[in-house]
């Protein structure tokens, strides 16, 4: 009995949460949809880069305390990555070496200006929600004998604030993770280069 109960009620709670959304994606005019892909889209791109690079952060640290640990290390992450190409091309000249480490550090740097893209991108889907909004307060109030002022144009204003307020929300959050990824992302670079210096001629001996 108590386990159909905690059935129905799930159900139940499953149920208002779709009318929520449904009734979120009517008042914001269907702006809503494009906006939380992006969001979506830029929650994705930050994690996964700022997984790669705690990763890389470690690798680095790892490879200043143990110069001799480039051997064995191995992942996806930038400095494993670049580490690997190393010891692909241990006979290959350092201009070599440098232009592969440089070709990987490139990669992981356009996927981290993606957000710098979403923070260009969100503010304009925004505007357009606003202006879908302030186009459908403008429609209901050239239609004429409005009764209710307050009902009849809070769908256009709830849609335009909908649509401002979730670009801009996403724009700062793409803004502030670009920043702080791409400061992380040139200070271990930075460090990688500092300890390909040290150690090249250890590396072609190899």
């Amino acid at each position: 009995m108590s386990i159909n109960l905690l059935k129905a009620e799930h159900s139940v709670d499953i149920a208002t949460a779709l009318l929520a959304i449904m009734k979120l994606v009517k008042d914001s005019g269907g702006f809503i949809i494009p906006l939380f892909v992006a969001s979506v889209l830029t929650a994705a791109l930050f994690l996964e880069q700022y997984w790669y690079s705690l990763l890389s952060g470690r690798r680095i640290r790892r490879l200043m305390l143990d110069p001799v640990a480039w051997k064995s290390l191995g992942g996806m992450d930038m400095i494993s990555r670049m580490v690997q190409s190393l010891s692909l091309n241990l006979q290959a000249s350092e201009a070599v070496q440098k232009r592969d480490m440089e070709m990987i550090y490139s990669h992981f740097e356009r996927r981290i200006h993606w957000l710098s893209t979403m923070a260009a991108v969100a503010p304009m889907l925004g505007l357009i929600g606003t202006v879908s909004g302030m186009i459908r307060i403008f429609g209901v109030v050239s239609g004429g004998d409005i009764k209710d002022p307050l009902a009849s144009l809070s769908g256009g204003i709830s849609e335009a604030l909908f649509a401002t307020g979730g670009g801009l929300i996403i724009a700062i959050i793409a803004a502030l993770g670009y920043h702080y990824l791409n400061a992380r992302q040139e200070s271990i670079g930075q460090e990688m280069v500092r300890w390909y210096e040290d150690h090249r001629k250890h590396l072609h001996a190899k």
